[in-house]
C-alpha cells in the first residue's frame, strides 16, 4: 500500500516535521563542530578571557618566536601549555632595565611574542589538556584568522575599541581591555620588554600629558608588579595603535558574556579583573 494512501494529510504533516527536525538537527551539530574550540570549557566568557590574559603580566619577557614552533609555521609546545611557564618567570626574574630582546631571538622557551602571547590566552580560555592544535598565527593576520573560524565577526577601522577584542595591525596583535573617557585605549600585550598592561596616547597631545589609559595602566603595574615598573616603566603606546587595524570581535556563542563585561570602560574593567594577591 503507497505511503500516500495509507496516511492521512495530519500523518503526512507529522512525519514531514519529524524528518524537518532531524535534518535541522544533524545541519545545527554540523555548525557547532564547526565553530567551536576543539575542548571548549564551558566556563569561557569574556571575563575569564581578561583574567587569563592577565596572568603573563610582569612575569613574561618578549621573545621573538616565543610560542611558536621550531619552523616558525604554528604554535608551538609553549603556547599550547596549560597554565604559566615556570621558565618564563625564571627567566625575567634573571633581567634587569637593560633588556634587549634582539640577544634572545629564538630562545622559545624563555617567553613569548606577540602573536604566541595572545594564542597561549586563547588556548589556556578554551583548552582543557595539554599539546593541542593551538591557535598562534601571524600577527598582522591573527583577528581575520579567528573570524574565518567562525567564533566572531571581523571589523577594520572599528570606531569603538571593546574589552576582549583582539587587534590586529601591521606586524602587531594585541587584547583590548577596554575604552577610557576621554578616549583613550587600555590594552595588555607582549611588546618588548614583555607582558604588561599599556594605554594608548591621545593624538595630537604633549607627550607629556597622560592619557587615563596610560594613568591606569600606570597605577595598575605599580601596584600589582612593582619591580617590572622599576625596571620596565614605560606605559604608553601610540595612538597609531586604533588606525588601520582589524579587529576581532567574539561570539557570544563561543564567548559568554553574562555580566556585560564588553560594555565596561577602562577605568570599570581593570578594577573588576585585577589579581587578588
Amino acid at each position: 500500500m503507497r505511503i500516500r494512501e495509507k496516511y492521512g494529510l495530519r500523518d503526512r504533516v507529522k512525519l514531514f516535521l519529524i524528518v524537518l527536525s532531524l535534518f535541522l538537527t544533524v545541519i545545527g551539530l554540523f555548525l557547532l563542530k564547526k565553530e567551536y574550540p576543539q575542548q571548549m570549557q564551558k566556563t569561557a566568557s569574556i571575563q575569564r578571557f581578561l583574567e587569563i590574559s592577565l596572568q603573563p603580566v610582569g612575569k613574561t619577557m618578549y621573545i621573538w618566536g616565543g610560542g611558536w614552533d621550531n619552523e616558525d609555521s604554528t604554535a608551538g609546545a609553549t603556547s599550547t601549555h596549560l597554565g604559566l611557564s615556570m621558565q618564563w618567570e625564571t627567566f625575567a626574574r634573571e633581567q634587569d632595565a637593560s633588556y634587549n630582546f634582539e640577544d634572545h631571538r629564538f630562545e622559545r622557551e624563555n617567553g613569548l611574542d606577540c602573536s604566541g602571547y595572545v594564542g597561549w590566552v586563547i588556548y589556556n580560555t578554551f583548552e582543557t589538556e595539554n599539546g593541542l592544535q593551538g591557535y598562534v598565527t601571524a600577527s598582522t593576520d591573527l583577528a581575520e584568522s579567528l573570524a574565518n573560524r567562525g567564533w566572531g565577526k571581523l571589523i577594520h577601522n572599528p570606531k569603538e575599541f571593546l574589552p576582549g577584542d583582539i587587534v590586529s595591525m601591521e606586524g602587531h596583535v594585541w587584547i583590548c581591555l577596554g575604552t577610557c573617557a576621554d578616549g583613550s585605549v587600555l590594552l595588555v600585550h607582549s611588546s618588548p620588554p614583555g607582558v604588561s598592561v599599556c594605554g594608548t596616547t591621545l593624538p595630537n597631545v604633549s607627550e607629556t600629558e597622560e592619557s587615563i589609559a596610560i594613568q591606569l595602566a600606570t597605577e595598575f603595574m605599580n601596584s600589582y608588579y612593582p619591580e617590572w615598573q622599576e625596571k620596565y616603566p614605560r606605559r604608553n603606546v601610540s595612538p597609531s595603535y586604533l588606525e588601520n587595524v582589524s579587529v576581532f570581535r567574539w561570539s557570544t556563542k563561543v564567548m559568554l558574556d553574562a555580566k556585560e563585561m564588553q560594555e565596561f570602560s577602562g577605568e570599570e574593567i581593570i578594577v573588576y579583573i585585577s589579581p587578588d594577591i
